[in-house]
């Protein structure tokens, strides 16, 4: 039959195989590292996995040794649970490379190396405190004495450090390769399941790993643990659902299914053991944490997998690849900001500790701050989900949920420290649970936010008129427009020095006390770091960030995150009202008169940038004014 009669064309140099590779046909007889020889991506991937097997073999092997000088393990079964799961990522890249999935085969890594970070921090527990970790599989706590780390550790923080490298190499297999195809699958729909399933695997991994009757072992949740296991698990509870959004956000199908399986086998790295160590030792007990880890885990496996197509796509060969829009993410951070809200207000209203006996359990002089931030942030949730009001408070919530993690670690500060010892009379009540749960569903609120920003800037980016019809009326306008722009110039320079000096007022704010006591030292950033630290840094970072942000953004969203960054800063210095009666003698102390100072600067460069007619960053273009008409 001649050619290009009842059969294809096939070039005979492009021949395109499962997972977007393509190969000559001489290369199909060499195996799958021979296919991949061919595609520019070639080198990296190579190179990634030139970095994942010691990646593996250095956590194997620091799984084997000890990883405190004279400690034991309280599992036998340890070494060979850690070893599996530390294999999951690597046996996952290589069956998608055997298969020619080159592009899914770089995403295990890159999903897995989003997490590496985390676990890092997380093992470096075992040199800064062993005794107060909660890692049973590796060390069991025998005594309270000080113990120096051994080599186990220091090859389990190089494995996870070489699984970092391998997944940036991955990422620029990814960036140099094909890109792979998508399978038809709604991504709005596979985001969501993908999300809600990491933010439930991610809340599982802070919850308490396993119940304990062991003397030396506590069983503590993260918040209420030392500072270094926090910082770990809250990485890792962190990054889970923002590798999920990222990458099902890529609409490529193989990357989404790479990425969503590494990092889901990062994550069981964590939950896999707690849960062997609570049914293999009689002093311990199983928990509800790790089963709602694996139960999430799974949920995101099916995600990877499974295709869902679109409702109205159904029977449709290609659904086109496209973020979920703007009102439904409006929508989603409504929802979760009023999850946050409601979660924040049991959490203040809550025993934060219960104590045994006829002691009185103390209360947190925090918690109606957190009252305060919840009810706030809830009247932005309830105001995101009316349609004519939401694009005007995204914004606004984009900054504001930020007040919920600075109230919370406060109200966590009492919990921390009263159950901080073992053998204490005080353990943590329900509030603490309350309250990371807000803090966590506020983050997650906040990511929705932000994305949906990012959607409705492409949408004015898409509309704005761009041909040359507009460029030549533009020089027309020109003459007519000039006072208007010397107006927009000096309420720009207002704008700017408002800026800076709301910057100025906020790190001072927040890094000074609120209040001051008799016999009170609070904490602060740079005196007394505690875990209230990382709330004030929280918010210092994201009040300063939205200051950058303004200076850069259009009229309303300017305006939006510095009435956001107000109310920040406003429910900063209300702790003094709210808590004076919970402390005796408290007086204003220098970061209330800061955080006061901060809220009218923040006013003066909100009403500048109302005044103002910025588009991107700069003038509104004469396409806009003439629109404006």
């Amino acid at each position: 039959m001649p050619p290009g009669v009842g059969t294809p064309r096939v070039a005979a140099t492009d021949v395109e195989w499962p997972g977007g590779a393509a190969v000559s046909p001489g290369a199909r007889d060499g195996g799958a590292l021979r296919d991949l020889g061919v595609s520019r991506a070639t080198p990296a991937l190579a190179a990634a996995f030139a970095a994942a097997v010691p990646a593996f073999l250095l956590s194997a092997a620091g799984a084997l040794l000890p990883v405190v000088e004279g400690g034991e393990r309280g599992l036998a079964a340890g070494p060979v649970v850690l070893v599996v799961v530390a294999a999951l990522p690597l046996v996952l890249a290589g069956a998608f490379a055997v298969r020619g999935a080159a592009v899914a085969a770089a995403g295990v890594l890159i999903g897995a190396a989003a997490l590496a970070p985390g676990r890092a921090v997380l093992d470096l527990q075992f040199a800064a405190e062993p005794s107060r970790a909660s890692r049973p599989e590796l060390y069991l706590p025998s005594d309270l004495y000080a113990h120096s780390a051994a080599p186990g550790l220091w090859l389990l923080v190089a494995g996870h450090v070489v699984t970092v490298v391998a997944g940036v190499l991955a990422l620029r297999a990814r960036a140099g390769g094909e890109a792979g195809s998508a399978d038809g699958t709604d991504p709005g729909r596979r985001l969501a399941v993908a999300v809600s399933a990491a933010v439930a695997a991610a809340i599982g991994l802070v919850m308490q790993p396993f119940t304990s009757s062991e003397v030396y072992l506590l069983a503590q949740n993260a918040f209420e643990g030392p500072l270094v296991a926090m910082a770990g698990y809250l990485l890792v509870a962190a990054a889970l659902p923002v590798t999920a959004a990222i990458a099902v956000s890529s609409g490529d199908t193989d990357l989404v299914r790479g990425s969503l399986l590494g990092a889901a086998a990062s994550a069981a790295g964590l939950a896999v053991p707690a849960v062997v160590a609570a049914l293999g030792l009689d002093t311990l007990g199983l928990s509800v944490g790790p089963v709602l880890t694996l139960a999430g885990l799974a949920v995101l496996v099916v995600a990877a997998l499974v295709r869902m197509p679109a409702a109205e796509a159904a029977g449709e060969d290609e659904t086109p690849v496209r973020l979920p829009g703007s009102v439904r993410l409006r929508a989603a951070a409504g929802v979760g900001a009023l999850v946050a809200a409601g979660c924040a207000v049991i959490g203040a209203v809550t025993p934060q500790l219960q104590t045994q006996g006829s002691i009185a359990a103390p209360e947190s002089p925090a918690r109606w701050s957190l009252l305060a931030a919840g009810l706030v942030v809830g009247v932005l949730g309830v105001a995101m989900l009316l349609p004519r009001t939401a694009v005007l408070v995204r914004p606004v919530l984009s900054v504001a949920w930020v007040g919920v993690l600075v109230a919370g670690t406060a109200v966590l500060d009492t919990a921390v420290t009263a159950t901080g010892s073992a053998g204490g009379v005080a353990s943590s009540g329900p509030g603490v649970v309350w309250t990371w749960i807000a803090m966590f569903v506020a983050a997650v609120t906040a990511c929705a936010s932000v994305v949906a920003g990012a959607v409705e800037r492409d949408d004015v980016d898409d509309a704005a008129p761009a041909d040359a019809a507009d460029d030549a009326e533009a020089d027309d306008d020109a003459a007519d427009g000039g006072a208007a722009e010397a107006d927009s110039g000096r309420s720009s320079v207002l704008l700017l020095g408002a800026l800076v000096v709301a910057g100025v007022l906020t790190v001072v704010a927040f890094g000074l006390p609120v209040f001051t006591a008799p016999d009170y030292v609070a904490a602060g950033l740079w005196a007394r770091f505690g875990t209230p630290s990382w709330g004030l840094l929280a918010g210092t970072a994201v009040v300063l960030g939205g200051l950058v942000l303004a200076a850069r953004s259009r009229r309303a969203p300017a305006v939006g995150v510095l009435c956001g960054a107000g109310v920040v800063l406003a429910l900063h210095a209300a702790s003094f009202p709210l808590s004076r009666g919970e402390i005796a003698g408290a007086s204003a102390g220098a970061g209330f008169w800061c955080a006061f100072a901060a809220v009218v600067v923040v006013l003066v460069a909100a009403m500048a940038a109302a005044l103002t007619r910025p588009a991107a960053g700069g003038p509104v273009s004469t396409g806009a004014r003439r629109k404006s008409r």
